[in-house]
């Protein structure tokens, strides 16, 4: 499988390279010895080179992926992150990893605010080959289409996400993991229709939040909380804290509305 990144391509091509010098030096100076010596040098040689291309390729499209996620997760710059990721999820020859890119990259759009768009790409990645692609694939859209005001087809995600995540059988991790997906994105509809929500869940999910992109969704919740059921104050204190978290997502512009329609 070759990595979608450029520089681990090209890592991997000078590993190679060396390699070759390597096994080059091995015929020249063990000249006078045995061909079947040589031979079998020259193969050890060559598998070790294999292996290790294959590792520093691996490591450095990791870091890549960990850099760039790093402007949309950490310093909350959809635009910088966009302008960077779009053209790596179609580099990709694996499907499963073109599926991941994909997510990667309509969660850039999401941030922007560009939430038809977040659902086309998604759409570009979307795949069947695993339980854990599909459950990735319909959580991300629920929560995209919740953010699109489009809360009906919402709904109709959320029940096929429960089917799925229903039917897994093994990995008690994932099933754990997908059934807290399942759980916000219910959260996220009850919330859009003007009900209160799990109040004390969503703050323990803001607590322990690893990404500034995470807490941001989670500040949206509770302040759609507050505001549905009519606690003014604890509403204006969250959006403040919002949109001073923002960054140059869309929730900074979002919260100055919700701001002004409380100060009317």
């Amino acid at each position: 499988m070759k990595s979608p990144y450029r520089r681990a391509r090209i890592a991997s091509l000078i590993v190679y390279l060396l390699g070759i010098v390597v096994i080059t030096l091995v015929w020249i100076r063990n000249g006078g010895s045995p061909i079947w010596i040589k031979a079998i040098a020259s193969i050890l040689s060559a598998g070790v080179i294999f292996f290790t291309s294959r590792l520093i390729e691996n490591l450095v499209s990791s870091t890549e992926t960990s850099k760039h996620l790093g402007y949309l997760h950490m310093e909350l710059d959809p635009d910088k992150f966009i302008s960077l990721f779009s053209p790596i999820p179609e580099r990709s020859k694996s499907e499963k990893e073109r599926a991941i890119l994909c997510s990667y990259l309509s969660d850039g759009y999401e941030a922007k605010g560009n939430f038809d768009m977040a659902l086309k790409t998604l759409e570009r990645g979307k795949s069947n080959k695993e339980i854990s692609l599909e459950c990735l694939y319909l959580s991300s859209k629920g929560r995209y289409l919740v953010e699109s005001g489009r809360i009906e087809e919402a709904k109709g995600v959320l029940a096929e996400l429960e089917r799925k995540v229903d039917g897994i059988e093994d990995g008690k991790s994932l099933k754990g993991n997908m059934r807290e997906a399942q759980y916000i994105l219910s959260q996220r509809i009850d919330l859009s229709e003007g009900e209160s929500g799990d109040i004390e869940y969503l703050k323990g999910r803001l607590d322990c939040a690893q990404y500034k992109i995470r807490r941001l969704e989670m500040l949206w919740s509770i302040s759609m909380h507050y505001m549905n059921t009519g606690n003014r104050k604890k509403a204006i204190e969250t959006l403040k804290k919002t949109k001073e978290e923002a960054g140059k997502t869309w929730y900074g512009e979002w919260a100055d509305r919700m701001l002004e329609s409380l100060a009317s």
